[in-house]
């Protein structure tokens, strides 16, 4: 095989930026302790938690559980707790919950670091290895559509029906045009739904993909290329107002923890990246 006449690239060089910007603070789901009791309950949050009121600071004598789907028993009696001991209760049942999402696998922790950084991080930026490391994963899959074999195939294609177009198009612009046509990594598969990479990164907010270097050589090409991506560890309005995800207590939890005034935990950026080599060797 003989190599594209515009093979030569100056790097580091960026082939793909989302739209969404990373650092986005702005953005819905990185929002705090900007709702008051009224305002939540309008959002159909009536029932946070199983365990108590978090709204009279009651703990419930039983737990409240639904007597028909969809319906419960009138509020059970309880007593009076102080704020601290009802902000434990309800982290300690947001980690119970987070097993219906991450029963399987070596990444079912990921999800119980992400709450203890919700609650005790003040919103600063997460970073965790064992995401890094699923990410990865994601990232050399081999898919025709993925990046990185839509990278390998625009490198190659240097002969054929696209070979006079190649000549005149740099090698930059054809990578970029290629990515854009591109499957991005995410945690979408049906596994995710319960080894805990769906639940803590429920979809990336912002990914960047930069090509490191590019080597030639007698018998074939090389290149390394870096995947940069961020994500939001916060919910947003349209998130708990979906059929879906209301549903469940989990997220009834978070988002009144995040977004009560009395409350107001912090949502994070969850920050991720991959290397991957790719390349073609005679």
């Amino acid at each position: 095989m003989h190599h594209p006449l515009n093979l030569s690239i100056e790097c580091p060089c960026t082939l793909f930026r989302t739209i969404n910007p990373f650092g986005d603070y702005s953005a819905d789901d990185m929002q705090y302790g900007n709702m008051n009791e009224q305002q939540l309950k309008a959002l159909g949050l009536n029932d946070i938690s199983g365990l108590v009121d978090p709204y009279r600071l009651v703990y419930y004598d039983f737990p409240r559980v639904p007597i028909i789907y969809g319906e419960y028993s009138s509020s059970p009696g309880g007593r009076k707790i102080s704020h601290q001991e009802c902000v434990n209760i309800l982290f300690n049942e947001m980690m119970e919950l987070s097993h219906d999402f991450s029963r399987i696998g070596e990444y079912q922790n990921i999800i119980k670091e992400m709450i203890s950084h919700f609650r005790y991080g003040n919103g600063k930026p997460f970073y965790s290895s064992s995401l890094n490391a699923a990410f990865e994963n994601r990232v050399n899959d081999l898919d025709p559509k993925s990046p990185i074999s839509k990278i390998k195939s625009t490198i190659e294609d240097d002969s054929g029906p696209n070979s006079y177009w190649n000549t005149y198009m740099p090698l930059e612009d054809r990578l970029e045009f290629a990515l854009h046509r591109s499957m991005l990594p995410k945690f979408n598969q049906m596994i995710d739904r319960i080894n805990g990479l769906g639940i803590a990164v429920h979809d990336i907010h912002a990914q960047k993909i930069t090509l490191l270097s590019i080597e030639t050589y007698a018998m074939g090409w090389e290149a390394e290329v870096l995947f940069e991506a961020q994500d939001h560890f916060g919910l947003d309005c349209t998130d708990i107002k979906s059929e879906l995800y209301s549903q469940f207590r989990f997220f009834r939890i978070w988002f009144f923890l995040q977004r009560h005034r009395d409350y107001a935990f912090r949502p994070f950026l969850t920050n991720f990246s991959a290397l991957a080599r790719v390349g073609s060797y005679k």
